[in-house]
């Protein structure tokens, strides 16, 4: 497979992928800048909590029953770019509807719009990225794609110090996604990213789903993890005696260790094989788990968490490497499909279970399991990935 090889098109990108890079990164900085703003509208406009907790559960909930019928629905309207630039554009039409400010009723239903439209972006995005990477160089491919996807997603909320935290900050939002899809405008789908007709038994689908163990696993270890950190590592802050601005400055710092670490971790994954780098950002992610309360509320704190969150993000990474190494063609795109859905399933898991385990489990009992938690996942994933080969 080459980077540069697309259906037959006139005046095809030379570097397709570079191009699509720049596409999904607009994209996810469109959607992401949406999340935090719905939160804090709904609350100012006197919505309960419990309301407010409810549209972010309806949003991931339509994303999570959506992701796993990507290949079908790709097939379906015309291939994986077909439906990327499709859902986009539903996407983009629920943010203008939120943009107007609607009754509450119609929140929700702008919202399962933007649920289902930027859950298919995603997907589709993250099997296109898999199909344009050059062959043997999967890690570094992968890992700069998860860079900017990466900076989008923790740079994209950043824009509403820009906007303001006005309702019209939809209609940029909606803009941003536009211009990614305005950029991979004229690309097409590289041949085998999604088939056009999936007809499958479950005699087809049962070594499919036996090699997919790994891959998926990585990424609902991942899902879990970030949704762990994300929902109570700044109470844990807290606890630990950091200001509130500091607690929520957690988060900062772990995005940012994401960022950093994608390429070299997929370098890393190139040079030694992926369940060696998987191993490695496990052991990583359980030792910053332990070490960080104890240097809290120390300045010590800041590079740990970096660490925490560059190992944690990358083991998502590494599971689409492995899904790129092991699929092709129509197998392929159910294996990123299951990515997803397992990445989504994590993280539904992992905020209430870490929540959880911060309640009952005062003082040592959170950083514990999650120490045990990455390491135990990675070595059993790094297992799996070799009793399939590297």
């Amino acid at each position: 497979m080459s980077a540069t090889t697309l259906n037959a098109a006139p005046r095809a990108p030379r570097n397709p992928f570079a191009l699509f890079v720049g596409a999904a990164t607009c994209a996810f900085a469109g959607v992401w800048m949406s999340t935090p703003l719905a939160a804090i509208l709904l609350t100012e406009a006197g919505v309960s909590p419990a309301l407010v907790g409810l549209y972010a559960a309806m949003v991931w909930g339509s994303a999570l029953a959506t992701a796993p019928a990507t290949p079908w629905i790709a097939g379906l309207v015309g291939g994986a770019f077909a439906l990327h630039r499709i859902a986009g554009g539903l996407a983009i039409l629920g943010l203008i509807g939120l943009g107007f400010n609607p009754p509450l009723w119609l929140w929700f239903v702008f919202g399962a719009m933007l649920g289902v439209g930027s859950c298919l972006t995603w997907t589709t995005a993250d099997a296109i990225a898999a199909a344009l990477a050059p062959e043997g160089q999967e890690g570094r491919s992968l890992g700069l794609y998860q860079t900017f996807v990466s900076a989008a997603i923790g740079g994209g909320p950043a824009v509403l110090l820009v906007t303001g935290v006005t309702s019209w900050a939809f209609f940029v939002s909606a803009g941003i996604l536009a211009l990614g899809l305005a950029l991979g405008a004229a690309l097409r789908d590289p041949p085998g990213t999604m088939p056009r007709r999936m007809r499958l038994t479950f005699d087809r689908l049962r070594p499919v789903l036996w090699v997919l163990a790994a891959p998926a696993g990585a990424a609902a270890l991942c899902g879990a993890l970030e949704a762990a950190a994300g929902a109570v590592f700044p109470v844990q802050g807290l606890a630990l005696g950091l200001t509130a601005g500091a607690a929520a400055a957690i988060v900062i710092a772990s995005g940012f260790g994401n960022v950093l670490a994608q390429y070299p971790v997929g370098w890393v994954s190139d040079r030694l094989g992926p369940h060696r780098a998987l191993l490695g950002c496990g052991i990583a992610v359980a030792a910053a788990s332990l070490l960080w309360p104890l240097l809290a509320p120390g300045w010590g704190i800041w590079p740990v968490l970096a660490i925490w969150g560059g190992a944690a993000g990358a083991i998502y990474t590494l599971g689409m490497v492995r899904a790129v190494q092991r699929f092709a063609g129509p197998t392929r795109a159910l294996g990123m499909a299951g990515l997803n859905t397992a990445y989504l399933a994590g993280g539904a898991l992992g905020a209430p279970a870490a929540g959880l385990a911060l309640e009952t489990l005062p003082g040592w009992g959170l950083p514990v399991a999650l120490a045990v938690l990455a390491l135990a996942g990675s070595v059993a994933l790094a297992r799996a990935a070799l009793r399939h080969g590297h």
